[in-house]
């Protein structure tokens, strides 16, 4: 892969990221490829496979907001891998119902692949979120 090709994947997850912090929800899907694989790791909130914008904003973010009372990724740095792209960070949230607050370090693995986003995997500290949910 080219250097130009990794640079522009790489600002493709970061403008991902950004859009997100800024709750611009079709700026954060317009790279998502319609082939799209999605997957939240066992004991996560929102556990998963899913295959499509719609399954990602049913089955993930609505039952975050639903959840929790306050919840974001914080994006530390993102690593270039060419046709992958590793974000390193960590959740926060607060949980509705038992208001325990928690701090979760977490990576996502990002492929790309004809300046489209095709499958995503994260990899969280799944504990504090759950220790967050019981009262």
């Amino acid at each position: 892969m080219s250097s130009a090709s990794s640079s522009r994947n790489l600002q493709i997850v970061e403008s991902l990221y950004h859009a997100y912090a800024e709750a611009d929800l079709d700026s954060f899907y317009k790279d998502l490829s319609p082939d799209l694989t999605w997957i939240e790791c066992d004991g996560f909130p929102t556990p998963g496979v899913f295959r499509n914008k719609e399954e990602v904003t049913d089955n993930v973010f609505a039952v975050l907001q639903r959840d929790w009372s306050h919840w974001q990724y914080e994006l530390d740095h993102l690593i270039d891998a060419g046709d992958s792209v590793v974000a390193i960070g960590s959740y926060r949230g607060t949980h509705g119902r038992t208001a325990k607050s928690f701090r979760a370090r977490a990576a996502h693995v990002w492929h790309l692949a004809d300046g489209k986003i095709i499958r995503f995997e994260q990899f969280a500290d799944t504990y504090p979120i759950q220790s967050a949910t019981v009262a």
